[in-house]
């Protein structure tokens, strides 16, 4: 065999051996990554979700409720533990809007990349989130009100009814769309202020005589209507002869914001 032929088979194993050594600390950097992202993304959720979660009672939140929420979502995983709350900024954007920075970092270990002395990357997380409320006005009895998003049952009040000069009262509906169908429900039961059930021809519905009223969706109401959420609202005076309006403010609505909306 000639010499030039034997540096070839000597070259190449030479090549293999460093594309091995390539290949493996690629995969090693890979896994590694991999890693890091998966707990990036469980420490995004976090702070995600304490925001969420704090902001829905901002009228009474502050940052000890900040960190209850986010110890709760720690204790589901393990990696999670060494997971710190670096920053809660509350921010009042007027009377019914405030809104909740919240920073958090989390120690991630390496399994291979220690061998080239990185044991541990450290990662940040923010999150932005607002709680406000949507405010509509001059609504008539009769009128099917669709909202524009779907109102679900929160923490506290969701809903709340301003009217004037209505002796007789009202009756209120809250309507959701089920297989292209809407349905309505009597929620005069969920007010928080007394309601008196009054016949209506062969019907019996909650009559409502308070100016300002407030309704709690969650509530259970002994005549078995339990609805928790709603598309749609609908008003009857209890006399024909009046004819007022209706201020709705639907309470508590929260959700994620960016940076440069906060």
């Amino acid at each position: 065999m000639s010499k030039p032929l034997k540096n070839k088979k000597g070259n190449i194993s030479i090549m293999v051996a460093v594309f091995c050594i390539a290949f493996l600390a690629f995969c090693a950097f890979g896994i590694d990554m991999a890693y890091v992202t998966l707990n990036r993304m469980k420490l995004q959720r976090a702070v995600e979700t304490t925001a969420l979660a704090t902001i829905s009672e901002y009228k009474n939140s502050g940052k000890n409720e900040c960190e209850k929420f986010f110890n709760l979502f720690k204790a589901k995983f393990d990696i999670m533990k060494n997971a710190k709350l670096e920053q809660v900024q509350f921010k009042n954007e007027n009377e019914s809007t405030k809104k909740v920075k919240i920073s958090a970092s989390l120690i991630s270990p390496t399994f291979f990349l220690r061998f080239a002395g990185v044991g541990k990357i450290n990662i940040k997380a923010n999150s932005y989130a607002k709680a406000y409320e949507i405010v509509i006005n001059d609504k008539k009895s009769g009128e099917t009100i669709q909202l524009n998003e779907l109102i679900t049952n929160k923490n506290g009040y969701d809903i709340k009814i301003e009217t004037t000069n209505l002796p007789e009262g009202y009756f209120i509906f809250a309507g959701i769309e089920k297989n292209d169908t809407l349905m309505w429900a009597d929620i005069g039961c969920k007010a928080d202020k007394p309601f008196t059930l009054t016949q209506v021809g062969l019907d019996s519905y909650n009559l409502i005589t308070s100016d300002m009223t407030q309704y709690d969706l969650g509530k259970t109401c002994t005549s078995g209507i339990n609805t928790n959420t709603l598309n749609y609202l609908k008003f009857y005076t209890n006399s024909q002869n009046e004819n007022p309006t209706f201020k709705i403010t639907i309470l508590n609505n929260t959700k994620l914001i960016t940076k440069n909306d906060f």
